[in-house]
C-alpha cells in the first residue's frame, strides 16, 4: 500500500510515526520527546494535517536548541511529517540563526510564542523542502532516501520517464497560478521553464521564455508577459525538482511535447509521436523498395510532421521540405537545431490553399516555398513521406455514438473534404484519408 493510501487509514500520532518508518526504511531509530529520532535525521510528526510546516519545525528547532544547549550530536536534517504532508531541510541551514540565541521560546515545543513562530518563519521559508503526499510521495521517499545516502538534499531530475509527471504535477503548482494562459498554452511555458536554469536558457527561440522581473518568474508568449498568482507553488516545486534536464535528455523532451498537449486537442489535430524504431522500419522499408540512393534521388515532402522525428534518420535534408499546423511545432524544431538545412514551415494542408471548387493553388497563401512549388510543377520525383494524423469522427457533422464515444466536433469539417470529398462518402470522416486523397 502506498505512503498516502496507509496515512489515510492513520488514527493516531503513533499510526503516523510507524507509517513513515516502514515507508522511508528507517533503521536504528528512537521515540521520545523528538517524534523520531536517527543519527541521520530528527522528525516532528503529526496525526492532522491542520498543522503548517512552519509551526512544526518551529516546535522540532526548540528540540534542536535545547539538545545544542545539552551539547548532544544533532543530525544533518530535520523533517516535519503528518498525514498530509511532508517537508526536509539541512540542519545547517539553521545553525547560525540559533546561534544567536534570540528566539525566545515556551514552556515546551508545543507551547510556543507566537513571536517565536514568527521569527522561524522568517528564516526557514526559503530553506526546507515541501511535498505534498498525494501527488509527490515518491519524491519525498526518495528525496529523504537520498539525503541519509549522500548526506545533501538532491533534487528530482526531469527524463523521459517521468515527464508527463513532472508536467501535470507542473501545472497544478505552477501552470495554474499564471494569470491569463490558457490549457493549451501549458506544454509551451513548462518548457521554457524548465529550459532555464535560473540565469541562463539552454535554446533560443523557444516558442516562450522564462524572464525575470524585481527576483520573479515572469513568463513570455506571443509577445505578452504573464505573471505568477502565487509564487510559493513556483518556490515548492523547484525545490523538489532539477533543472535544466540533462544534457542528453533536452531536445528528446522537447520533441515529446505532442504529449503534453490537451488530450482533447490531440485528438482533433491527429498529433501523435512517431517513434525512432518505426522510423528505422520506415526508412529500411524505403530503401529495400526504392534503392539505396532514394534519399538523394527524392525530394521528401512532410506535411504533418510534428517536431521532425521521421526525418532525423535523413542523410540529405536539403532535399527535405516539413510542415506542420503548428507554428510552436515549427519553433521546437528550430530550438533543438532539427533538420536544420531542411525547409520547415508552418501549414494547414487540409485547409490552406484549397479553392471554393476544390482546386489547389498555393497563391492562396504563398506558405508553400518556392523551390517546392517549382518540383511539384515540374513533375520532379516527390516523395510524400508522413505519419498521417489520425482522428476519427462516426459522420461528417461528428457526432460520435455509443457509451465510450468522444465528439469531436469540426474533425472532418476541412476546406478539402468539403470540397473535394464529396463522392468518398464515409471515408471522408477521418484525417488519415484526407491527408491520403490530399496527397494524391
Amino acid at each position: 500500500m502506498s505512503l498516502y493510501l496507509s496515512l489515510k487509514q492513520a488514527k493516531s500520532e503513533e499510526d503516523v510515526k510507524d507509517i513513515y518508518i516502514k515507508a522511508l526504511g528507517l533503521k536504528g531509530y528512537t521515540k521520545g520527546l523528538v517524534d523520531i529520532r536517527t543519527d541521520e535525521i530528527w522528525f516532528e510528526a503529526k496525526d492532522t494535517g491542520k498543522h503548517s510546516s512552519y509551526a512544526m519545525f518551529t516546535q522540532l528547532l526548540h528540540y534542536v536548541q535545547d539538545g545544542l544547549n545539552k551539547g548532544e550530536t544533532i543530525p544533518p536534517f530535520l523533517a516535519v511529517i503528518d498525514t498530509e504532508k511532508a517537508a526536509l531541510m539541512k540542519t545547517s541551514d539553521v545553525m547560525p540563526f540559533l546561534a544567536k540565541k534570540t528566539i525566545k521560546w515556551g514552556k515546551s515545543a508545543s507551547q510556543y510564542p507566537k513571536e517565536a513562530l514568527d521569527e522561524v518563519s522568517t528564516h526557514i521559508g526559503t530553506h526546507f523542502v515541501s511535498f505534498k503526499i498525494s501527488t509527490h510521495e515518491d519524491e519525498f521517499i526518495s528525496t529523504v532516501k537520498a539525503a541519509i545516502k549522500s548526506g545533501d538534499i538532491i533534487r528530482t531530475q526531469i527524463t523521459p520517464d517521468n515527464l508527463k509527471q513532472v508536467f501535470d504535477k507542473w501545472v497544478t503548482m505552477i501552470g495554474r497560478e499564471i494569470n491569463g494562459v490558457t490549457d493549451d498554452d501549458y506544454a509551451l511555458l513548462f518548457f521554457a521553464d524548465i529550459m532555464h536554469d535560473g540565469k541562463t536558457k539552454t535554446h533560443e527561440n523557444l516558442p516562450a521564455a522564462l524572464l525575470h522581473q524585481d527576483n520573479a518568474p515572469v513568463f513570455s508568449l506571443a509577445g505578452k508577459l504573464y505573471e505568477l498568482g502565487n509564487k510559493e507553488g513556483y518556490r515548492q516545486f523547484w525545490a523538489i525538482y532539477h533543472k535544466p534536464p540533462k544534457a542528453e535528455y533536452r531536445n528528446y523532451l522537447l520533441e515529446r511535447r505532442d504529449s503534453l498537449i490537451p488530450l482533447d486537442e490531440r485528438s482533433f489535430k491527429g498529433a501523435y509521436y512517431t517513434p525512432l524504431a518505426v522510423v528505422d522500419k520506415a526508412y529500411n522499408k524505403l530503401t529495400e523498395t526504392l534503392g539505396k540512393n532514394w534519399q538523394k534521388n527524392y525530394i521528401v515532402w512532410d506535411m504533418c510532421c510534428g517536431v521532425g522525428n521521421l526525418e532525423v534518420k535523413h542523410s540529405n535534408p536539403r532535399n527535405i521540405y516539413m510542415s506542420t499546423l503548428d507554428q510552436a511545432d515549427v519553433d521546437v524544431m528550430k530550438a533543438t537545431k532539427t533538420c536544420v538545412a531542411a525547409q520547415r514551415f508552418q501549414y494547414d494542408y487540409l485547409n490552406d490553399d484549397i479553392t471554393d471548387d476544390g482546386k489547389i493553388d498555393y497563391n492562396l497563401t504563398n506558405k508553400v516555398p518556392e523551390g517546392l512549388r517549382k518540383a511539384i510543377a515540374e513533375g520532379k520525383k516527390i516523395l510524400v513521406l508522413i505519419n498521417p494524423p489520425y482522428a476519427e469522427a462516426t459522420n461528417f457533422e461528428n457526432i460520435a455514438t455509443g457509451l465510450n464515444a468522444e465528439n469531436k466536433s469540426g474533425v472532418a469539417k476541412t476546406n478539402f473534404s468539403i470540397t473535394a470529398m464529396a463522392d468518398y462518402g464515409k471515408a471522408s470522416n477521418e484525417l488519415f484519408t484526407q491527408q491520403q486523397f490530399r496527397a494524391f
